[in-house]
């Protein structure tokens, strides 16, 4: 239900209010918070108040924050970019056909794009060329020049539809030793589920198992479960992966209680395994034994079994800059095993803060996270990093430097056994 607000300045300060009280990181960010530099008006445009909200909200550099508006949604230019060094590279074009992949970009609105990062440094939100974001930042502006086979060209950036995200989980046999799995989100369990029980003879056929989650949107922790007993060799309970400083803790205020409800009797509408079925239905139970009550540790009491299984021997784990939130549970999670090797980027950072809700305001969206972790679980910024960090450059968009380092590790393995 939509809240019965319907002002500019009411939705703020209710905003103000969430961030106060019912965030997950209202007391270790409260130092950061300073409504006061932002100005608000009633008359002012839908584009102009979201823009005003996401600036606010920018303050407190939380991946899982965000604010939309149902009417209203920035310019889609058409294709995205990825920085190295000083210049931007074209790494999709999918409706802006002027554009390859492999173009350089080297200025914006005739500025260099070294200054243009200087000048735009929080809407990047990240120091770190490679994990900057560019293509939200693009569509504030009318035009590029481009590098193309030496030949430089400007051009007028467009508009384009906005496109769904399209989810894939998809393998592959790469040879008789290895199977590739690529896993773009854990937002439904079914896919996964799927994946696994209709490749299950290929996979524990293989020597090696290579899971890519270089983009991957998150979703539930629960639905990627079926993924770890190919990670793990041995039976194991879910729960005694954590140590006490992996505690998590969730504020379970009246608003974030009733919000976090409605997440989960969501997600119970999907279709789901029966032991998934359980462990929601205990999430509700504590939703209503800690109603109200705030803060309040919660122990990891999943109860789901991890049946081991002894092949793949190897297992190797493609991670980037867009694999977040559950994506990320998932590469930490698969760490804890030692066959289990990680390759390319550090992940998004953005696990300490999580279980999203959203405030319906009905023109906009509030979306803020209601749980975090403990203190010394702490990889907020920087993410996952990964055993074998691979430098992101333009050689990227000509070949997958991320999986033929996998493959040469796979063939220095098969070389020491003979």
């Amino acid at each position: 239900m939509p809240a019965t607000i319907s002002t500019f300045n009411n939705i703020f300060e209710d905003i103000q209010s969430v961030i106060k009280t019912d965030y997950a990181g209202y007391v270790d960010k409260r130092n950061i918070n300073h409504p006061e530099k932002y100005h608000v008006d009633n008359n002012m445009s839908d584009r102009e108040f979201v823009e005003i909200i996401r600036d606010y909200i920018l303050d407190f550099n939380d991946g899982h924050m965000w604010f939309i508006g149902k009417n209203y949604s920035f310019p889609n230019i058409g294709f995205k970019v990825r920085r190295f060094e000083n210049s931007l590279y074209v790494t999709e074009a999918k409706q802006e056909n002027r554009l390859q992949i492999g173009d350089e970009i080297t200025k914006i609105d005739n500025v260099e794009i070294s200054k243009v990062g200087e000048i735009h440094s929080k809407q990047l939100e990240e120091s770190i060329f490679e994990r900057q974001q560019w293509n939200l930042l693009l569509r504030k502006f009318s035009e590029v020049e481009v590098v193309r086979d030496n030949k430089t060209f400007k051009l007028l950036l467009s508009s384009y539809e906005n496109e769904d995200f399209v989810s894939t989980h998809s393998a592959k046999q790469l040879d008789d030793k290895t199977m590739l799995l690529k896993v773009t989100d854990f937002a439904e369990e079914k896919p996964i589920v799927d994946l696994v029980r209709n490749n299950k003879d290929l996979i524990e056929k293989s020597e090696n198992l290579i899971i890519d989650v270089r983009i991957n949107n998150g979703g539930n922790d629960e639905f990627y479960f079926p993924l770890l007993d190919y990670i793990f060799e041995e039976n194991i309970a879910f729960k005694d992966l954590f140590t006490e400083d992996e505690a998590m803790y969730t504020n379970y205020t009246k608003r974030n209680c009733d919000l976090w409800l409605s997440v989960l009797e969501e997600y119970l509408e999907q279709e789901l395994e029966e032991d998934t079925i359980k462990s929601l239905q205990k999430d509700i139970e504590d939703i209503k034994e800690h109603y109200g009550k705030g803060f309040v540790e919660v122990p990891e009491e999943t109860e789901y079994l991890i049946c081991g299984q002894a092949k793949p021997n190897n297992i190797y784990i493609l991670t980037d800059y867009y694999c977040g939130s559950s994506g990320e549970t998932f590469v930490s999670n698969a760490k804890k095993y030692m066959k289990v090797i990680t390759v390319g980027r550090p992940t998004m950072g953005i696990m300490y803060y999580f279980n999203l809700v959203t405030v319906d305001y009905g023109d906009f969206e509030f979306d803020y996270s209601i749980s975090k972790m403990h203190e010394n679980s702490f990889t907020y910024g920087m993410g996952i990093q990964p055993d074998y960090y691979i430098p992101w450059s333009p050689e990227h968009l000509r070949k997958d430097k991320d999986l033929l380092y996998v493959q040469r590790l796979i063939k220095e393995k098969d070389m020491r056994k003979d």
